[in-house]
């Protein structure tokens, strides 16, 4: 189900709130709708550790997820003016990574030095989720951040200039080319 068109964001906190499949603006194709999907592209992400294994995620879980997800997509797309958010995201967001960074552990083995969450309790998946966009905003390479000109996906832009606008140019990049396209064959048959 997931392949290399699936990771296109640069970092994976991006890759985890690209999981949904329309592509438009609507974000109604979610992905991530059972545990299995969820395993799925947890592994396919690699960002499996050793705690993932004995900790399968309920339905509970991925739902739980997928509501942390969108909040953070509405707050992101927020950040840059894409939209206006709804009244209290910013303020929830900021209460989950508080809540997921009280229960984590620091892996200092790790370079660079990362919270990881517990492999304990109901929280894990969540917090393993939560700390992986917790990470991304405190990186340097979040002030890249930029989100397609054509869907609901976020990327990292690393062009000059204005640079990058597609998360993908084999689809979103594609069907604007065409649309583009298919718009100067209208003019050029009505100029």
């Amino acid at each position: 189900m997931w392949s290399d068109d699936n990771f296109v964001g640069g970092h994976i906190a991006l890759d985890f709130l690209n999981t949904v499949g329309d592509t438009g603006k609507s974000r109604s194709n979610n992905l991530l709708t059972s545990p299995e999907a969820l395993m799925e592209w947890f592994m396919a992400s690699g960002a499996q550790d050793e705690d993932t294994d004995d900790n399968w995620p309920s339905q509970e879980d991925v739902d739980a997820l997928v509501s942390f997800r969108e909040l953070t997509h509405r707050v992101f797309s927020a950040s840059l003016g894409n939209t206006t958010g709804e009244p209290g995201d910013v303020q929830r967001f900021e209460s989950q990574i508080k809540s997921s960074l009280r229960r984590a552990h620091l892996h200092l083995s790790a370079a660079p030095v990362r919270w990881v969450a517990s492999g304990r309790g109901g929280h894990y998946w969540m917090d393993q989720f939560v700390l992986l966009v917790e990470g991304f905003i405190r990186a340097p390479e979040a002030t890249k951040l930029r989100q397609c000109e054509g869907c609901s996906w976020f990327f990292l832009n690393s062009g000059r200039g204005r640079g990058r606008r597609w998360c993908n140019m084999s689809t979103c990049g594609n069907r604007n080319k065409v649309a583009a396209h298919r718009k100067r064959l209208s003019a050029d048959d009505h100029g």
